[in-house]
């Protein structure tokens, strides 16, 4: 194998080094591509972190890499005392098919990489993403936030991700036309299709019942942002956006929708409509609002039906994402230290399926719910209902086959087959992966569910729980009495 190691270029260092703190080894990040085919070489994206999730500067030992699947590879990286500790091995080839990891030691630990599911079927990939990073455009927590020029650094270089957003705050006072100026030049020079991208959002914040607070993702820049904090709603969010670009190229995407003051309660007066807002953010380091009593809730929660099971309940065809919401600008798994006290958790992150990496498909991608969320891990979660993708709606069927590849960094302790809001059916593994293949054969008479904007509904999806606290959920997909799409 013809592998070759590269390091950051001098102007990644300087930023890295600049904003970052002069911190010692504590951990390894190994980043692989999800979705790999045999005999086509990528990537190994190797990062040492500091305690706090920042890339380590000082006193870095030699890391080692090991993995095989039909070929082998064996790398020692020496590191440069002073700078940051990130590489790259490239030309890294797997000869066989099946699901993956490699294996790095660093001062005598192990760490393993994320898995990657190796099949000459894969006819596309999976694109890692942070979609909810703060920076210090944001005047939110600006003592502990960072620039948009460390946002997009540390998210390729450090964290290893595919894309990111700058989703920085505009409500209240806190963006004017220099800053939004500032934010659209800086993301436009990162940006390059194919190795990076930045995918142009920003957070508006709305009042509670007004469905909360919002990010607005997009294909582009428009002149400027849109704020309606005071007296609008998600639908008027949504008709303004409309006045400046096309439908096909933005998204509504509501987060934290359970927190107290600025609930994310959606009510069908301000729904914007399936187009508008194909997802939600289920999980970020304020926590999990999947469903209430979940092991990982907001600090502070709301008493209404704001949870992403309300939400799907009430017949909003929505599927799941995951962000960071950093107030640090890190994206990696701590930077407890340097966050505000009530954002704590797992840090989230969205996994996107599509055939090129560029900012049109990833949107393309989110409208389609042809995504899923994560936490703490680029966990792989892929599967299908009756044969169709998580995402989908289908025609309802006499019986609905679940089926699932699930691997972890760790072994799988759950996997669960969730069937409108309810766990049906669990997996426990007892390995780092697993096929799961499930039958129901319920009669849906009694369970379906009911909403004006697709009719009668059942939907599924999948919840992974990891070893060591990583979660990931598929978008779920809907079976329809009668398909009115």
């Amino acid at each position: 194998m013809d592998c070759r190691v590269t390091f950051l270029a001098e102007m990644e260092r300087k930023i890295l080094m600049l904003e970052g703190p002069d911190g010692v080894p504590d951990s390894l990040n190994l980043v692989i591509p999800s979705l790999t085919r045999p005999g086509i070489p990528f990537d190994i994206k190797v990062a040492v972190y500091d305690e706090h999730g920042f890339p380590a500067t000082r006193a870095v030992a030699k890391v080692g890499v090991k993995g095989s699947g039909g070929g082998g590879l064996d790398v020692e990286i020496s590191f440069t005392e002073g700078e940051p500790a990130v590489a790259r091995i490239g030309g890294v080839v797997l000869g066989d098919e099946g699901v993956f990891r490699f294996e790095g030691m660093l001062g005598g630990r192990l760490f393993h990489s994320n898995p990657t599911r190796c099949s000459s079927a894969n006819t596309e990939s999976i694109w890692w993403g942070d979609p909810h990073i703060h920076t210090n455009l944001s005047n939110c927590h600006p003592e502990r936030c960072r620039s948009l020029n460390y946002c997009f650094t540390a998210a390729r270089h450090s964290t290893g991700l595919d894309w990111a957003s700058a989703a920085d705050h505009v409500s209240n006072g806190r963006c004017e036309y220099a800053k939004w100026k500032e934010q659209t030049a800086v993301a436009n020079l990162f940006n390059e299709p194919g190795k990076f991208v930045t995918l142009p959002c920003f957070e508006a914040s709305l009042q509670g019942g007004c469905g909360g607070d919002n990010n607005v993702y997009m294909t582009g820049f428009p002149d400027l942002f849109v704020d309606e904090y005071d007296g609008g709603n998600v639908a008027t969010l949504a008709d303004e956006m409309k006045g400046k670009m096309s439908e096909d190229d933005f998204i509504v995407v509501p987060h934290h929708t359970t927190r107290t003051g600025k609930h994310g309660e959606i009510p069908d007066a301000i729904y914007p409509g399936e187009a508008m807002m194909p997802v939600v953010e289920i999980h970020s380091k304020w926590g999990t609002s999947e469903y209430r009593g979940n092991p990982n809730p907001l600090k502070k929660v709301h008493d209404g039906p704001s949870y992403a099971v309300d939400l799907l309940n009430q017949g909003l065809p929505l599927g799941f994402i995951g962000g960071t919401d950093s107030h640090c600008t890190l994206t990696t798994g701590r930077g407890r230290g340097f966050e505000a006290d009530h954002i704590d958790a797992h840090p989230g992150m969205t996994a996107v399926f599509a055939n090129s990496l560029e900012r049109s498909s990833l949107v393309q991608a989110l409208k389609e719910r042809r995504c899923y969320a994560a936490s703490l891990d680029r966990s792989l979660v892929m599967g299908t209902v009756n044969g169709q993708p998580f995402g989908t709606k289908m025609e309802n069927c006499k019986t609905r086959r679940i089926q699932a590849a699930v691997a972890g960094k760790t072994d799988i302790e759950s996997v669960d087959i969730v069937r409108n809001g309810e766990t049906v059916h669990t997996f426990n593994p007892n390995d780092w992966r697993a096929d799961i293949d499930y039958v129901d054969e319920e009669d849906l008479s009694p369970l379906w569910l009911s909403s004006k904007h697709i009719g009668d509904f059942v939907y599924y999806y999948v919840r992974a729980t990891f070893g060591n606290g990583a979660r990931a959920w598929s978008s779920p997909a809907f079976v329809l009495a009668g398909c009115r799409t």
